[in-house]
């Protein structure tokens, strides 16, 4: 098993733009929208990811993943104060979606955790908001799931 943090804002990935028809061939064109953030991330998540393990090979077989995001506030979130606003909410339910954090976070361990995400056949999530003592980002544990 191996278990890391993941220090950052955690971006989405997967996201796909339309972008016109290709006249030749009469299909859409769809690009990557995931943006520099995205990439950033995925950098990061690698970076550790590979910190944690160390020399170890890569993981086979199935795996089960627990990703917890943890969400930074938004300054509407805060009054003059530094206290919370009436606004507040105590959960994140807005974008981005969990899923959608997730994939660009599994995208980044591929050939650093184990060797295809596919690998992955049961999954924890969840997401909240970092608390004031607490850094955005992700926890993230991985262990394999034996026959």
């Amino acid at each position: 098993m191996i278990s890391f943090f993941v220090k950052g804002v955690p971006a989405p990935g997967g996201s796909k733009k339309f972008v016109g028809m290709n006249k030749k061939t009469g299909r859409a064109i769809l690009v990557d929208d995931t943006g520099k953030r995205n990439k950033n991330w995925r950098k990061i998540v690698g970076i550790e990811g590979a910190r944690a393990m160390g020399d170890k090979p890569l993981m086979r077989g199935p795996l089960a993943v627990t990703i917890v995001f943890q969400m930074p506030r938004p300054k509407h979130h805060f009054n003059r104060k530094g206290g919370f606003s009436k606004t507040a909410t105590t959960r994140p339910t807005s974008k981005p979606d969990t899923l959608k954090l997730t994939r660009s976070t599994e995208d980044a361990l591929t050939g650093i955790v184990w060797h295809d995400d596919a690998q992955v056949i049961l999954m924890s999530l969840a997401k909240k908001w970092a608390d004031e003592n607490q850094e955005a980002g992700a926890y993230i544990q991985v262990h394999q799931i034996s026959d």
